[in-house]
């Protein structure tokens, strides 16, 4: 192959990586949307019907339960990584084990956590309905693992719109409708954790059916080759296992921080921003929602370069999308946290920092992705471990020296460290870094579209003067990047959407 044919070809799958990536995030954009502000509502809907106290316990019992489950889906990353370049056979066999070895774990997870409810309580100094609050979601956790391991073998299999359906509509409508029968009809936060639960587990049943009926999938627990699938699925899946410990710590561990040092309050609080602020990684969530498949792809076929051109691509595109993001939740913070009670609004800076960890969290694109990818699953188990040593050390003392504001500061390190020290892993063992002269761009554009959503607020404190100010802004950051100039790849990219959306919207092309 001459160098030119190469050339030709990198470019050919890196467009076709990236229409299938763009594809997934555009679907996924305004069905994640809609998910985050069916959350927010219903969040909403508890701290104002039940107050922020009960909605504080409940916030906390979940998380807990949470924390557990998020272990337990370390065993779901292998449908990923596996089921893209699986045929049938294979997937049915993976599919089944998988499904399996989750539903079991989580059995075992949630029964120690019903046993453990009343010594959680005592250790938190929490009231009897936190302990009943612990114990229905312990009993609720292998619906709760189901759903997440349903979906991913539709991300593994790039089922985009039933994915989208099912856990960025089905789930959060029904959850929203729990949420506002349980604040303002019957008044009981008990009855929203079980009917959350509930609609978890049935919404993972429906998606089950979709995959058997449209897809073929079938039950597979005997044949001669499966003992051999079963045993490489153990060895991906048990380093993401153990290294899910230390991750989960690092997101959830908070929590359990914030019942023993601190209030139900300021967990509600702390939920809050964390919702607030998740709104911020859109981009990334977007995006990452179907590149696992195509890098794993990439990866096993060896198609390096286009990997790491995709992952220039995508990681620029995604810091333009947080950075469009992050600038009004800043600016508008106390207008944003007012929605849920005056309790909320004074902590409204805090927001800030929330914001601020996201952003480090996504600065890097998808890196925790790509190394498990790319087979580097123990090397990540290493890096968390690590990570989550140092955050061990610093997390009491700063909550004790801070209060809250000391958990968000630990937060924002957490973040902080996490991708900025797996950007470095990736490249030591794979060669492969996001960050080209391009990701200052956004970080330019914003400085316009900041100072028009402060001229804003100063003109029109309030809702009007924030969205008043988000849309100039907006436009003043899109200009800019205009003037900043794109590249052919993402130019191609944009033109390839507008041809495949483009019917959409009465026909619009850029030809």
């Amino acid at each position: 192959m001459s160098p030119d044919e190469s050339a030709d070809d990198v470019t050919r799958r890196l467009d076709d990586a990236l229409e299938r990536v763009a594809h997934g995030a555009a679907v996924s954009v305004p069905s994640i949307l809609l998910q985050r502000g069916l959350t927010v509502v219903f969040t909403a809907a508890l701290t104002n019907g039940l107050g922020a106290a009960p909605y504080g316990l409940f916030a906390l019992a979940r998380r807990i339960q949470r924390f557990l489950a998020r272990i337990v889906l370390g065993f779901r990353n292998g449908l990923s990584r596996f089921l893209p370049t699986a045929d049938q056979a294979e997937r049915n066999a993976l599919a089944t084990f998988a499904s399996l070895l989750l539903l079991g774990v989580s059995t075992v997870f949630g029964a120690g956590l019903f046993l453990a409810a009343p010594r959680l309580t005592a250790m938190a100094g929490q009231s009897a309905q936190f302990e009943t609050l612990v114990r229905v979601f312990a009993l609720g956790m292998p619906a709760s693992v189901w759903l997440f391991t349903v979906t991913e073998v539709l991300r593994g299999i790039e089922a985009v719109a039933p994915l989208n359906l099912t856990l960025r509509l089905a789930f959060p409508a029904a959850q929203l409708v729990v949420g506002v029968v349980g604040a303002f009809v019957l008044g009981d936060i008990v009855f929203v954790a079980g009917g959350v639960l509930a609609v978890m587990g049935l919404t993972g049943v429906g998606a089950a059916v979709w995959i058997i009926r449209a897809r073929g999938f079938r039950p597979r627990l005997r044949g001669p080759d499966l003992p051999a699938l079963r045993r490489r699925y153990l060895d991906y899946t048990i380093p993401l296992f153990l290294g899910g410990i230390a991750t989960t710590t690092q997101r959830l561990g908070f929590y359990p921080l914030i019942a023993v040092l601190l209030s139900g309050v300021a967990g509600g609080v702390f939920s809050v921003g964390v919702l607030i602020s998740q709104l911020v990684r859109l981009p990334l969530m977007a995006i990452n929602q179907f590149i696992p498949p195509v890098a794993a792809a990439l990866n096993e076929q060896g198609h390096g370069e286009a990997l790491a051109r995709l992952y220039h691509v995508t990681s620029r595109l995604v810091l333009v999308g947080v950075v469009a993001a992050a600038v009004p939740v800043v600016v508008y913070r106390e207008t944003v946290m007012a929605a849920f009670g005056p309790t909320f609004t004074a902590y409204a800076p805090l927001l800030v920092l929330f914001v601020l960890a996201q952003v480090a969290a996504c600065a890097a694109g998808s890196v925790g992705i790509l190394l498990r990818m790319t087979d580097h699953q123990r090397a990540l188990l290493v890096t968390n471990v690590a990570i989550t040593a140092v955050l061990a050390v610093v997390a009491v003392p700063l909550t004790l020296r801070f209060d809250l504001a000391g958990v968000v500061w630990t937060y924002l390190l957490m973040l902080t460290l996490n991708n900025g020290i797996e950007v470095l892993v990736l490249y030591h063992l794979e060669g492969l870094q996001p960050f080209t002269k391009r990701h200052g761009f956004p970080l330019v554009a914003a400085v316009p579209y900041a100072g028009i959503a402060l001229g804003a607020r100063a003109l029109a404190p309030g809702v009007v003067g924030a969205v008043a100010g988000t849309l100039a802004g907006l436009l003043a950051f899109a200009a800019t990047l205009k003037l900043l100039g794109f590249t052919p790849v993402e130019r191609r990219l944009a033109s390839t959407l507008f041809e495949r959306y483009g019917t959409m919207f009465g026909g619009w092309s850029l030809r």
